[in-house]
């Protein structure tokens, strides 16, 4: 290797330059290191399972060409080494010696030992290191750069615990963030083998510092001795975790113009200036910039996956109250607290969500006072779509026609009837309660928790100061008084209200898991929305309606535990008052099931995008070509 090599986070991990991109090898972990008589050498290097006895010319250049099609890690600056591991005592014929000379490359052979099943590295690129008398085979991460400002760090693990990647671009100071390389999954039957994950910084991540975007939350914390089960579960599978993502302060619902001590994530989607929402606004914006990046997780009590979804125009959902448990991650609301992923890929999104909602990680019931889950992942589909005639149509009418259209696809295609209601009046009906008093309680929810388990040692920490905190916090976390009798009750009210709505609007019939399926809108109507405050005062453009308000849809979902899904299903123009000229904007559609029918409405999905009725967004400025 030409370039010389730069420390990294440890003495042992090195970053490295090849062409113009930027590598981390871990070689404080070695994937392999075993006596051999080598020359001298720290070299990118290919690393090649061989599955033939006699390797030819034409075996080695397809494989580099399928390494170089498959992957975005791996490049042609790895050819200068192959290393070559095999169960067979294989060698090379006439053709591969000319096609290694003509290249300019160097072989390998791994020794015998090195190949038995549970030593041998995986496939793709590795930094190889020799002393002489040893060598170092170390995996290789590729550094990309946050460009849209939606991750706090990136990390990688290494030497069994997760580290900070401290290192920025050198223009904007924009972190960068290390992905494995693709390939190392073809020897990993694991379901999410070198998928790259990003995490909302409320999880805790052993090894890192939890900062939920406050820094005098991060000043008072220590790094996390464990990773919360929900995440553990990810890694376990072979997920790799790459960077922990932006969250508003405490995972609050503010606006972008109201963060201060975290700058706020970019959107790429229209002109660059659309709002990503709140809380889980990094994993939102980051899956719609992102093709290094394939899921994000989040957190949702009021709409914190559901609206950073609908601005940015991917997959997100809320699952049901208590499908993971969240023990670790930062709470707002034991009660309303849930865990959700964001993706491009409808069927890519199916495939996690189904394999991370492991039963044996449900939310214990004494947390949220709702009967115990049973999800059945079956293809009991609705019969009925309840249109809400107080939350629809979309303000904007192209939007709407994309919305009807859309509709009347799903019913052709999957056999459903459709029915308008006004929600808010079958919420009263059902409950027999003022839809002020329901939302009142929702409150009461969404504020206990977090100030017991999140302000209390905050304030205790800091006092008789008082720390430096968003807006929000100043006035509501000064002098508060925990209630706990008023939180039982409210809990209670929230048991019997849930049961009584699934019961009468969203229940199981002998054919259906959830006879309907109830649609809303989360954003604005297909109108943009933007993180410059005043850019919402321009004509055609619109704020969402504000978290646990009456004309917040996300409000039903939260309040009776239900599964709620956002998915896009198109874009409509807009002019923009910043670029000036016209640009997309995605449109979307939120699915509400009856709780415990997650999987239901994932195989529902998985068929509307079987017939060609949903379909993967793309990343940048447009969610559909």
């Amino acid at each position: 290797m030409n370039q010389a090599l730069q420390l990294a986070v440890n003495e042992l991990d090195y970053v490295f330059q090849l062409g113009n991109s930027s590598f981390l090898a871990t070689s404080a972990s070695p994937s392999l290191e075993v006596p051999v008589n080598y020359k001298p050498v720290t070299v990118a290097a290919t690393h090649i399972v061989a599955t033939s006895p006699l390797i030819t010319g034409q075996y080695l250049q397809d494989t580099f060409y399928r390494y170089l099609a498959d992957d975005d890690v791996f490049t042609e600056d790895f050819f200068e080494t192959i290393i070559i591991s095999s169960n067979y005592s294989s060698e090379l014929d006439f053709t591969a010696r000319n096609f290694v000379e003509s290249i300019g490359s160097q072989i390998l052979f791994l020794p015998a030992p090195a190949n038995s099943a549970s030593s041998v590295p995986p496939p793709g690129p590795m930094l190889l290191e020799s002393d002489g008398k040893t060598i170092k085979l170390s995996k290789v991460f590729r550094l990309y750069t946050d460009t849209y400002s939606s991750f706090v760090h990136g990390v990688y693990e290494s030497d069994g615990a997760y580290r900070i990647l401290n290192l920025v671009d050198q223009v904007w100071g924009y972190p960068l963030v290390p992905v494995p390389s693709r390939l190392y999954s073809q020897v990993d039957s694991r379901p999410l083998a070198a998928k790259r994950v990003g995490v909302k910084d409320i999880y805790d991540v052993k090894g890192l510092k939890t900062t939920l975007g406050s820094k005098a939350w991060t000043r008072m914390t220590s790094e996390a001795n464990a990773t919360v089960s929900s995440i553990q579960r990810i890694i376990d599978l072979g997920g790799v975790v790459v960077g922990k993502q932006k969250t508003s302060q405490f995972a609050s619902a503010a606006h972008a113009w109201e963060w201060t001590d975290v700058y706020y994530p970019q959107n790429p989607r229209g002109d660059g200036y659309l709002s990503c929402s709140a809380s889980s606004s990094g994993g939102g914006c980051s899956i719609a910039a992102y093709a290094w990046l394939d899921f994000a997780i989040g957190s949702d009590t009021g709409q914190s996956m559901r609206q950073p979804a609908a601005f940015a125009g991917v997959y997100g959902n809320r699952p049901s109250q208590g499908l993971m448990d969240l023990t670790g991650a930062m709470p707002i609301s034991y009660g309303t607290d849930t865990a959700g992923v964001f993706a491009r890929n409808p069927v890519d999104w199916v495939e996690f969500a189904k394999v991370w909602y492991d039963p044996a990680l449900r939310q214990s019931s004494d947390l949220n006072e709702l009967p115990s889950l049973d999800v059945s992942d079956v293809h009991t589909f609705p019969r009925r779509i309840l249109y809400p005639t107080d939350h629809l149509p979309l303000k904007n009418p192209a939007a709407e026609a994309t919305l009807q259209t859309f509709l009347d696809q799903v019913m052709k295609t999957m056999n459903l009837t459709i029915e308008k209601i006004n929600v808010t009046q079958k919420v009263e009906a059902v409950t027999g309660r003022v839809y002020d008093d329901i939302l009142a309680d929702l409150g009461i929810l969404w504020t206990y928790t977090q100030l017991k388990v999140v302000a209390t040692p905050l304030l205790d920490y800091y006092s008789p100061d008082f720390p430096a905190l968003d807006r929000s916090f100043r006035s509501s976390w000064e002098n508060f008084k925990l209630n706990t009798e008023e939180h039982v009750e409210a809990l209670q009210r929230r048991q019997q209200d849930s049961e009584a709505w699934h019961r009468e609007v969203l229940f199981s019939t002998e054919v259906s898991c959830s006879e309907s399926v109830l649609i809303y809108d989360i954003g604005t109507g297909g109108l943009p929305s933007f993180r410059e405050d005043n850019l919402n005062d321009s004509p055609g453009a619109a704020l969402p309606d504000e978290t646990g308000t009456r004309g917040a849809g996300s409000v039903l979902a939260s309040y009776f535990g239900s599964a709620d899904f956002t998915i896009p299903i198109g874009q409509v123009p807009y002019y923009s008052n910043v670029t000036h000229q016209e640009v997309s904007m995605p449109v979307t559609i939120n699915m509400v099931v009856k709780r415990g029918c997650d999987f239901v409405l994932f195989n529902f999905i998985q068929e509307l995008a079987k017939h060609g009725l949903l379909a993967p967004v793309s990343i940048g400025l447009k969610a559909f070509p």
